[in-house]
């Protein structure tokens, strides 16, 4: 016989969202929320109205957004570190994207040199 979970208050639902926010997974919000991985998801069902995946997906996507607003708006207020993160990002002049592009034009250039 399944036991009657009680619904995760307010203020519980506050702290598995700021969890998850953060990057967290299932195991932290199981350590942390005191509850058995099975009872995860039924718990998110009756708090959220989802599912565990869905949420945690959905606090991710917030997360990131987040972070970026935060890298985007340091940038904007003179750290020079945190513009020149913005720019490698969003313009792709990052040291790897810089070397898979020049890896990819000589690897062409090479491809050209054996088809004549």
């Amino acid at each position: 016989m399944s036991k009657k979970l009680q619904p995760w208050s307010d203020e519980d639902k506050n702290r598995v969202v700021g969890i998850l926010t953060s990057f967290n997974g299932a195991d932290e919000v199981c350590a942390m929320m005191h509850v058995d991985a099975d009872e995860l998801d039924r718990r998110c069902y009756q708090s959220f109205g989802e599912s565990f995946a869905d949420l945690m997906e959905r606090c991710h996507v917030t997360g990131r957004a987040m972070l970026r607003q935060a890298l985007y708006e340091s940038a904007m207020n003179g750290n020079a570190k945190a513009l020149d993160t913005l720019s490698r990002e969003q313009l792709g002049t990052g040291p790897v994207e810089t070397r898979r592009r020049v890896a990819g034009i000589a690897a062409s250039k090479q491809q050209e040199e054996v088809d004549f």
